[in-house]
C-alpha cells in the first residue's frame, strides 16, 4: 500500500439523501486546503448530441484540464468541496483511475507513485444509506454503472481511497452504514487500494451525531496521512460564487414598474410567468431520481433518472386525527394532484384505471415546503440595511463556476428566501465558520462575536455546538440575531458597510431540501373503472414536529408545519409541490387464490403488517389496496355469523399496531374497524401507555394465538411481512420474529 505517498490534490465525493454526506465533504476540503492540498470535483457536463462523439473520446490531458480549471475556480473562492458522485458523472468516474492528477503550485505532486511505478490518484467519498440499506438517489447511476460485470478488476488499479460511510446503529449491523462498506467492497474488487482506514458516522453518537464521528475519523485515520507541516486554518471572506443585478423594468416586457414592488399576491412568485421557467429549474435539482414522470395517458416509469419539475396539488382534506388535548398533533391529509397545470398542454387527457394506477400502495410523495412569511421577515430584519432594502427587487443571479446550489436565475430575494433558502435549518459547524469573518470589527462585540463563531466550529468546542445550536435548535435567523455585527453599519447614512453582502448570502446559504412522507391510500379504490381525469389524489399521516427545547424556546418543523398550515378550501387555495416516487417495499402480493377459497382468504399470500405511530402510513396503503382489489372480485359477503366463526381462522390481512392511548392516538381506529367486522383485517393493537406493563408490537405479535401466530403465518401460510416504523421498533420486531421461528423450526 502506497499510503505513505504525499499528495497535493483530492478528488472528493459524496452520496446523500439528507445533505449531511455533503456537510461530511465540507468540512473534509477545508481542513485538507489547511494542509495545501487542492480539492477537485468536477461535475459533469450538461448532454450535447452534437459532440457527444468528442466527449466519449475525451482524452485525459483534456479531462485533467477541465479539472485543474474547476479545482482552481474552488480554491480561488474558498468553498470547493467535490460534488455528488452522479453530478460527476458515472463515465467520468469509470475513467477516473485513467486520469492523472495535476501537478500543484505548492511545489509537490498532485499524483503518488506506486510500487509498480504508476500514477496514483487520491478519492475521497461520503457514502450515506438510505431505505432499506440502499444507495441514495446521489449516486444510482454511478452504482449501477460499477455493478457491471464487463469491468476490469484493473479499472482502478491507480487509485487509493479514503471512505468515510453514514447510517443509525438502530437499524442493525447489517444495514449500518451498508452503502459505504457496498462500495468500498466494490472498489477494491476492481483494483482501488485503501489510503486509510473505513470511517463509519453513526446519526446517534451523542455531541452531533456523524460529525462528531467524523472527527474522530479526521484526525486518527485521515489528515495525520498528510503528515504535520504548516497549516493555515485562517479565516477569510469566501469568494462569492454568484453575482447579481437588479432587473430594470426597461429589460424585460413581462415586468412593469409597479412590480418591483412586488404587490401582486394573487399568485405565489414561484407561479408568474416573468419567474416561473427559473423557479421550475431550482426545483427541479431537488427532483428524486426515481420519481414517476406523467405524460398523457398516465404515468410513466422508464427507469431513467429524474431532473423533473415538481407536479402540483392542493389540500383537500386536512384533519387531526389525535384528541385535541394530546401532546402529539397528527394529522390525516388529503391532496389532489392536478396534472394539468404540471405543464401540459390543454388538450392532455391523463387516464388512470386499475392496470395503469398514479402510483403504487407504499410508494413515498416527496414534498417540497415553503418558508412561512413570518420566518423571512425575521430573516431579512437581521440582514445589514442594504440587503433589506432590495429584498422585493427582481434580481437577476449568475451562476459562476464550481457553484454549489441552482439558484433560480431570476427571482426577487424575498421570494428566494420564501421557496429556496433553508432560513429555518440549524447550521452546520462549518457554516458559523464561514460566517466569522463577516462580523464587522468596528462592532464593540465583533471580534468576540468572530472568536465565538470559530469556537463553535471545532472539534473541541462540539459540545458547546451541540448545546448552543442542536439542544436549542437555533436556526440561521437565529444565530444572525445573536451576532448582529454581522449586520452592523457604522454611521446613520450607512457610511461604513457591513461585510455581508447578496453575493455572499447566496454562497453560504443551503438550499430547502424535500421531504418524504409514505403514502397511507390506495390508489385502486377510487378507481374502480376506466375513466378520464386531471389528475389523482393521495393521503398522508403526518406527524407535526414541534416542541419546547431545555431553556424554553418553541420550535416546529419546516415541512411538517407547512403541510398543516395548507386549509382545505377549494378556491385559493396555496398549491403544493411534490413528486411521487417508489417506496421500498416492493411488489405487493395481489394474486389470488387459486382455486378460490368459500370464505376466509381471497389472496394466495396473506400479510403481516407491523408497525407504530405514524409508521402506520404505508401499512394502511397496502391494507386498503388489497381490500379494494379483492372487493372488485369477490362475489360473497360474509354474514354476522360467520365473521364471529372466522374471526381467528386465516385472513387476508393481519394488522399489528403500536400507540400509547387508545382515547388518543389510535390513527384510523373506525377504518379498522369496519375492515375487520368485513372479514378483511384482523387487527391486534397494542397500547403503551393504558396499563401499568408497557406493552409494544413485538410482544403483542409474539403472544398471539398463545404465541403460534407468527410461526403460522410465515411458516405454514407462507404469508409476508411488512414492518414500518422506528428503527428501533423495527429491530425489535425483527428479533422476535427470528427467536420465533428458532424456536418452531
Amino acid at each position: 500500500m502506497s499510503s505513505s505517498l504525499p499528495y497535493g490534490s483530492c478528488t472528493i465525493l459524496w452520496s446523500t439523501q439528507s445533505g449531511r454526506a455533503k456537510a461530511c465533504a465540507r468540512r473534509t476540503a477545508r481542513l485538507l486546503r489547511s494542509r495545501g492540498v487542492a480539492v477537485t470535483g468536477r461535475p459533469a457536463e450538461p448532454h450535447d448530441e452534437s459532440d457527444s462523439d468528442d466527449k466519449k473520446h475525451q482524452t485525459s490531458a483534456e479531462i485533467q484540464q477541465v479539472e485543474a480549471e474547476a479545482a482552481a475556480a474552488a480554491a480561488t473562492a474558498g468553498v470547493g468541496y467535490g460534488c455528488a458522485f452522479d453530478s460527476y458523472g458515472a463515465a467520468n468516474f469509470l475513467q477516473f483511475g485513467n486520469v492523472p492528477c495535476r501537478p500543484t503550485n505548492n511545489g509537490g505532486s498532485a499524483s503518488g507513485t506506486s510500487s509498480n511505478g504508476k500514477k496514483q490518484r487520491l478519492l475521497i467519498a461520503f457514502v450515506s444509506t438510505t431505505g432499506d440499506a440502499e444507495q441514495c438517489d446521489t449516486i444510482r447511476q454511478t452504482w449501477s454503472a460499477l455493478l457491471r460485470k464487463s469491468l476490469p478488476t484493473t479499472t482502478y488499479v491507480n487509485v487509493e481511497f479514503a471512505l468515510f460511510a453514514l447510517g443509525d446503529r438502530a437499524y442493525g449491523p447489517t444495514a449500518f452504514c451498508a452503502a459505504g462498506r457496498k462500495l468500498a467492497a466494490r472498489l477494491v474488487q476492481l483494483g482501488a487500494t485503501p489510503f486509510c482506514g473505513l470511517g463509519y458516522g453513526d446519526d446517534g453518537t451523542p455531541n452531533g451525531g456523524v460529525f462528531a464521528d467524523l472527527d474522530v475519523w479526521l484526525n486518527s485515520e485521515l489528515l495525520p496521512k498528510f503528515g504535520s507541516g504548516a497549516v493555515d486554518d485562517s479565516i477569510r471572506l469566501l469568494d462569492p460564487l454568484y453575482r447579481y443585478r437588479v432587473i430594470e423594468a426597461k429589460d424585460t416586457n413581462d415586468m412593469s414598474k409597479n412590480e418591483h414592488t412586488h404587490k401582486d399576491k394573487s399568485a405565489e412568485e414561484w407561479q408568474m410567468e416573468e419567474y416561473r421557467t427559473y423557479y421550475d429549474e431550482f426545483f427541479a435539482s431537488a427532483c428524486p431520481a426515481t420519481a414517476y414522470r406523467y405524460n398523457d395517458g398516465g404515468k410513466v416509469d422508464t427507469g431513467d433518472v429524474r431532473v423533473d419539475p415538481p407536479i402540483i396539488g392542493h389540500v383537500v382534506k386536512n384533519e387531526r386525527i389525535t384528541a385535541d388535548d394530546w401532546m402529539q398533533d397528527t394529522r390525516h391529509i388529503e391532496i389532489q394532484v392536478d396534472l394539468k397545470k404540471k405543464g401540459s398542454s390543454p388538450d392532455s387527457t391523463f387516464i388512470f384505471c386499475k392496470d395503469n394506477l398514479p402510483y403504487v400502495a407504499g410508494d413515498v410523495a416527496t414534498i417540497l415546503p415553503s418558508n412561512t412569511a413570518e420566518s423571512v421577515d425575521r430573516f431579512l430584519s437581521v440582514l445589514p440595511r442594504r440587503i433589506l432594502s432590495m429584498a422585493d427587487v427582481p434580481i437577476e443571479v449568475t451562476h459562476l463556476p464550481g457553484r454549489p446550489t441552482p439558484w433560480p436565475k431570476r427571482c426577487t430575494l424575498r421570494g428566494l428566501l420564501t421557496y429556496c433558502a433553508d432560513i429555518n435549518s440549524l447550521p452546520e459547524r462549518e457554516d458559523l465558520r464561514a460566517l466569522a469573518p463577516y462580523c464587522n470589527i468596528d462592532h464593540e462585540a465583533g471580534s468576540d462575536h468572530r472568536d465565538k463563531l470559530v469556537s463553535l466550529s471545532e472539534t473541541r468546542d462540539a459540545a458547546l455546538y451541540g448545546d448552543y445550536v442542536l439542544r436549542e435548535k437555533r436556526s440561521w435567523i437565529d444565530v444572525l440575531y445573536d451576532f448582529d455585527s454581522i449586520q452592523y453599519e457604522a454611521g446613520d447614512d450607512n457610511t461604513q458597510k457591513a461585510v455581508l453582502t447578496v453575493e455572499h448570502l447566496l454562497t453560504i446559504l443551503p438550499p430547502i431540501m424535500p421531504r418524504h412522507f409514505s403514502i397511507a391510500s390506495s390508489p385502486s379504490a377510487s378507481i374502480l373503472e376506466i375513466q378520464s381525469v386531471d389528475g389523482f389524489s393521495l393521503e398522508l399521516c403526518v406527524a407535526v414536529v414541534k416542541g419546547v427545547t431545555p431553556h424554553g424556546r418553541s420550535y416546529t418543523g419546516l415541512c411538517s408545519g407547512y403541510l398543516s398550515r395548507l386549509l382545505p378550501v377549494t378556491t385559493g387555495t396555496l398549491p403544493i409541490r411534490l413528486w411521487v416516487r417508489p417506496g421500498s417495499f416492493g411488489r405487493l402480493p395481489l394474486q389470488p387464490k387459486s382455486p378460490p377459497a368459500a370464505h376466509g382468504q381471497y389472496f394466495e399470500t396473506p400479510i403481516m403488517c407491523i408497525g407504530a405511530g405514524t409508521g402506520v402510513a404505508p401499512l394502511r396503503a397496502l391494507i386498503l389496496e388489497r381490500d379494494a382489489v379483492s372487493s372488485m372480485n369477490k362475489s360473497h359477503t360474509f354474514s354476522a355469523e360467520e365473521n364471529g366463526a372466522q374471526m381467528h381462522e386465516a385472513v387476508d390481512n393481519i394488522l399489528v399496531f403500536g400507540c400509547r392511548k387508545k382515547r388518543a392516538d389510535f390513527y384510523y381506529e373506525q377504518e379498522w374497524n369496519d375492515l375487520s367486522r368485513r372479514h378483511s383485517l384482523r387487527p391486534l393493537i397494542a397500547f403503551s401507555r393504558d396499563q401499568y406493563h408497557k406493552m409494544y408490537v413485538q410482544r403483542v405479535a409474539r403472544e398471539a394465538d398463545d404465541g403460534t401466530l407468527i410461526a403460522k403465518h410465515i411458516l405454514e401460510n407462507e404469508g409476508a411481512v411488512y414492518i414500518a416504523g422506528g428503527a428501533k421498533m423495527a429491530h425489535c420486531v425483527k428479533d422476535e420474529i427470528v427467536e420465533c421461528l428458532a424456536e418452531t423450526l
